[in-house]
């Protein structure tokens, strides 16, 4: 078995976390004890790439319990429990010129307190007022990087999913679109950073140099977008950050979103709007905005 042939997800099942995985359009869990304690649980699975992804190939076919998410288990953002969650805004440039302002790129960190998983309800407080969808590549990190050769940043990534980089507008520029606050306040609010359903695992970097990032409001496509479009390409992303600040297994990067956010526009979400974010390969991420008055 490959590792490109892996996807690995995270669902609620029983009153417990299971790891699962992804076959077949079905999730599966293993109730078999003498798997290696790594794949049981999550928080170890994922401090342990990339050694556990040896253990989980050769282990893949004790993963015999299937669970309905649809019935009887909830989804979970495949890592629930990075270290840290890194974001790029303006990295496509059709978006920077959108947004208007400085065409160069800008990272910043999200709280993993903010994840979710496909299926789940965004929840925008009745104190936000312009919330908006950004529709991501997002990409594992698997080993630990700081100050990374292009090759070694290209050799950290080992998988990829779909994310929703939410936003509340009104917290990232304030009530007259005249300020430019702290972005993480604004990506941050608890439900506000959806990825999964899954991460597709790969087994060499050139698997994700044509992966591109569609985003649909309520089944109409409002984003597109391809690494050719990107100031830094995936690998380069990795490379940036990792002047900044140590990369750590299991790390979560959102590489960035392309033109087509609802903020350009002064559009906004509703409640009940539904988003799905679909990238190459994977089944979309899908999730649906609830809105307090």
């Amino acid at each position: 078995m490959s590792y490109s042939s892996l996807k690995i997800g995270s669902v609620f099942y029983e009153n417990k976390l299971h790891l699962s995985l992804f076959k077949d359009g079905l999730f599966y869990i293993s109730d078999k004890s003498e798997i290696n304690n790594e794949l049981l649980d999550i928080k170890n699975f994922y401090i342990n790439l990339p050694k556990s992804l040896v253990h989980i190939r050769e282990n893949h076919e004790k993963f015999t319990l299937k669970t309905n998410y649809n019935l009887d288990s909830t989804l979970m953002p495949p890592n629930p429990f990075p270290s840290k969650i890194v974001g790029i805004g303006k990295n496509y440039i059709s978006h920077a010129k959108e947004m208007k302002g400085s065409i160069k790129p800008a990272f910043f960190l999200k709280a993993p307190s903010a994840l979710i998983g496909s299926n789940t309800d965004i929840v925008v407080p009745s104190f936000i007022k312009k919330p908006d969808y950004e529709g991501e590549v997002v990409i594992l990190i698997g080993k630990k990087v700081k100050n990374a050769s292009l090759k070694e940043a290209k050799e950290s990534i080992v998988g990829y999913t779909a994310g929703n980089d939410f936003t509340a507008r009104d917290l990232q520029y304030g009530d007259n679109n005249t300020e430019c606050l702290p972005w993480s306040q604004a990506k941050s609010l608890d439900t506000f950073s959806p990825t999964g359903p899954y991460i597709k695992i790969i087994d060499d970097y050139s698997e994700l140099e044509n992966v591109c990032v569609t985003t649909r409001l309520n089944g109409k496509t409002v984003q597109q977008g391809c690494p050719s479009e990107m100031f830094y390409d995936y690998a380069n992303v990795v490379l940036e950050v990792s002047k900044l600040m140590t990369l750590y297994p299991g790390d979560l990067v959102f590489t960035g979103t392309p033109s087509g956010v609802g903020h350009a526009k002064g559009n906004y979400l509703n409640d009940g709007d539904v988003i799905e974010v679909i990238v190459t390969g994977i089944d979309p991420l899908r999730n649906k905005v609830v809105r307090y008055k």
